[in-house]
């Protein structure tokens, strides 16, 4: 009965949606004009110091990011910051018809589906992110375009078009370390000339801030960033990053995993004065981690072995299971992971429930993550429980370990295949010897 009345008033449900995105989407920009409430000043205020000649970490703002980053940014710097914020917004809508449109070309041979089915998925699929993209519209979709560069990259390769491949994910790679995974994808994959243009391509877009700064400047620059890159992962405590104790609200993995090995001081940024905050592990900050850093190792070993054939066929499914894993991974490897950056797991997401859909079949398994991840992404959040319990919840870092189920369901996919094409490949030689009969 229920999906009869569903039916009949598709129309208006899709209508319905489609208002409820329009008013999220203006209450954010409303947020925007009325108090700037992300980073953007942070990277414009980057813009303006290149664009005037200051030094560009002055009072160590925005640190983490590669000088190219500021450099970009300086085109801004003669718009007054609270108009180029505006300006920028739409960047996120851009970003996720980009994004959407890339993995509807990717998976379109493998998962068709109807413009109607197609529809529904899509908006499933943007609900269960919801909570990171609507963070990330903060940002005017600076993350979610990063990752629809990455997987534009590996679209245009597919296509055979590698040079406007490397020119888009060298750019990103300049602009952040993170997608740098991809590149060390194409090099697993032993796509040389990919591996090598975007080398090139990366290499020209970072050095690019040199004919601003001069030599002297850029070279001043660089190693400023290289030093406070370097003080982070030479820290032996992982309780700490590059700009000291690690906050709640960041879900790396490294971090998730120091906060059950080991306890936290009471100052520490990631604790909680409340009883319900309960300490597991108690090893020292040196073996904590030694142990993290093996086990991350072990699995980055372990994630590259899975993925280390070479496919004649741009076109083979495992490809998009493969890419879904990596804009993953960036997450749960990257030093610093708000909740902004969280749009990386849309893509694994989105092809989890297409599959799912275009096969008509959702496993049991995938059903019950599903709920889970709804319960504790999107019910227990900070607008239905508050702000302590959300930031309780926080310290437990579940996001972190739903991000690594959601490996565990593509990467089941991906062994799926392996299997299917393996069983394929074993029965065309008995296929070729069979006896000819009359």
């Amino acid at each position: 009965m229920i999906r009869d009345l569903f039916d009949r008033y598709n129309k208006i449900w899709r209508a319905a949606f489609i208002v409820v995105g329009v008013i999220v989407s203006v209450i954010q920009f409303l947020r925007i004009a009325r108090r700037p409430p992300g980073d953007f000043p942070l990277h414009w205020t980057s813009g303006h110091f290149i664009a005037t000649g200051e030094f560009l970490y002055t009072r160590n703002i925005n640190y983490p990011y590669p000088p190219f980053w500021g450099f970009v940014h300086s085109t801004l710097a003669w718009i007054p910051m609270e108009i180029a914020y505006l300006l920028v917004y739409p960047l996120f809508f851009v970003a996720l018809y980009v994004l959407v449109r890339i993995l509807n070309r990717l998976s379109e041979v493998h998962f068709p589906l109807g413009k109607n089915e197609l529809f529904w998925m899509v908006t499933i699929a943007i609900l269960l992110s919801s909570r990171y993209l609507i963070r990330d519209m903060l940002e005017c979709g600076v993350n979610l375009g990063l990752v629809a560069a990455a997987w534009l990259s590996v679209y245009l390769w597919r296509e055979k078009k590698e040079l406007q491949g490397s020119l888009i994910l060298g750019f990103a790679m300049a602009l952040k370390c993170t997608p740098s995974l991809f590149w060390v994808w194409f090099i697993l994959k032993r796509e040389w000339k990919m591996a090598g243009l975007t080398f090139l391509a990366a290499a020209c877009f970072t050095l690019s801030p040199m004919l601003k700064l001069g030599y002297a400047e850029y070279d001043r620059t660089v190693r400023h960033w290289v030093f406070n890159v370097m003080h982070g992962f030479k820290e032996k405590d992982p309780s700490k990053g590059i700009a000291g104790p690690v906050p709640i609200a960041n879900m790396s993995l490294r971090i998730t995993l120091a906060r059950y090995l080991m306890h936290f001081p009471r100052e520490h940024e990631g604790r909680m004065k409340t009883p319900l905050y309960v300490d597991f592990l108690n090893l020292s900050p040196v073996t904590a981690g030694r142990i993290i850093s093996l086990s991350m190792l072990v699995f980055l070993i372990f994630i590259a072995w899975l993925f280390r054939r070479h496919y004649d066929d741009r076109s083979d499914e495992r490809i998009l299971w493969e890419c879904a894993v990596l804009s993953i991974l960036i997450l749960l490897y990257s030093p610093v992971t708000w909740g902004q950056h969280c749009v990386g797991i849309f893509p694994g997401v989105y092809l989890l429930l297409r599959s799912s859909m275009s096969q008509k079949h959702f496993t049991k398994p995938l059903k019950v993550g599903i709920g889970l991840f709804v319960f504790l992404v999107l019910i227990l959040n900070r607008a239905f429980i508050g702000k302590f319990y959300s930031e309780l919840l926080g310290t437990y870092h579940t996001s972190t370990f739903l991000f690594l189920g959601i490996i565990g369901f593509l990467l089941s996919r991906h062994f799926r295949v392996t299997r299917e094409k393996t069983a394929e490949a074993s029965l065309q030689p008995a296929q070729e010897h069979a006896p000819v009969t009359a």
